[in-house]
């Protein structure tokens, strides 16, 4: 389990709205709405 990055929801790899990458990481995300959200500002979220 990862931990979405934008709502804090625990999300499981394999089934994932939406994944995002940065710096060779891999964020993953509850619903697109999560991945828009990080997409726009990734600098605010990768930190978290």
């Amino acid at each position: 389990m990862e931990r979405d990055p934008v709502c804090g929801m625990e999300v499981d790899k394999q089934t994932a709205k939406a994944t995002s990458t940065r710096e060779g990481k891999t964020f993953y995300f509850c619903s697109e709405a999560c991945k828009k959200a990080f997409d726009q500002n990734p600098t605010q979220f990768a930190a978290a």
